[in-house]
């Protein structure tokens, strides 16, 4: 039973920081919206946006969907479709754009 608790107080302290570094994440975001919008171009900021988009989302999917936690070969059956979509995604963006800059000739 206590190797239980041991283990529930552990994931209780792993979502606590969890917490506190989304938070700080999300603050950081905030902060930079609101003093740097105007003062450095947007695309820098976009990206960032981005960068720290994927920061909070690799600790809700590591932490709050246990993924930290499972075996590497179910990690990499969800990361390599997830990346490969990703790419679909940039390449019909880049077909999309192509075909309506061809629209206007």
């Amino acid at each position: 039973m206590s190797n239980e608790h041991g283990t529930e107080l552990n994931m209780v302290k792993l979502i606590w920081r969890t917490f506190w570094i989304m938070l700080v994440v999300t603050v950081v975001e905030i902060i930079c919206a609101v003093s740097l919008t105007g003062h450095v171009p947007q695309i820098i900021l976009n990206i960032f946006y981005v960068l720290m988009s994927g920061v909070k989302a690799f600790y809700i999917v590591a932490v709050f969907m246990h993924l930290r936690f499972e075996i590497k070969y179910l990690a990499v059956t969800i990361l390599i479709p997830m990346t490969f979509l990703f790419f679909a995604v940039l390449t019909l963006l880049a077909e999309g754009y192509s075909w309506n800059i061809m629209r206007h000739y």
